[in-house]
């Protein structure tokens, strides 16, 4: 079992992680696509890491808990205040628009600082998530 593997598993024995849908986006969306370079050492740490103007990319567990209670669904529109890396922001788009049957499933993402915006963006295009129009950002 690899790092990232373990990072989710660890996170379903908890008791954080329970719905397919949204353990599906924890496996498929990789954090480590999202942190600093500096960081990526910690990118399967349970923990919170820096990403600039004393923002950071949110502890696993908690992003974990804060969808579980959003329960997200495809084709539902979510808009994304405070996009930061865009880990969440990816997470958000690949549970409401992982089936492509549903039209019209999008999340607006929104982040204030421009520099967060631009690293948000660059690491969301990793994903064709912006090619393909799923995504828009504003800032």
């Amino acid at each position: 079992m690899n790092d990232k593997n373990r990072l989710v598993q660890s996170i379903i024995d908890g008791g954080y992680l329970k719905t397919p849908r949204i353990i599906e986006a924890f496996s498929a969306i990789d954090r480590a696509d999202f942190v600093l370079p500096e960081y990526l050492g910690g990118a399967y740490g349970n923990y919170p890491l820096p990403i600039g103007h004393n923002q950071t990319i949110s502890q696993p567990l908690t992003v974990a808990f804060m969808l579980e209670l959003l329960d997200p669904r495809p084709g539902e529109k979510i808009l994304d205040i405070g996009a930061g890396s865009g880990w969440q922001t990816a997470l958000l788009i690949h549970i409401v628009g992982s089936d492509p049957t549903i039209a019209g499933s999008n999340v607006t993402a929104v982040e204030r600082i421009k520099t967060l915006c631009d690293f948000a963006k660059n690491n969301l295009k990793k994903y064709g998530f912006i090619k393909s129009g799923r995504i828009k950002f504003g800032n």
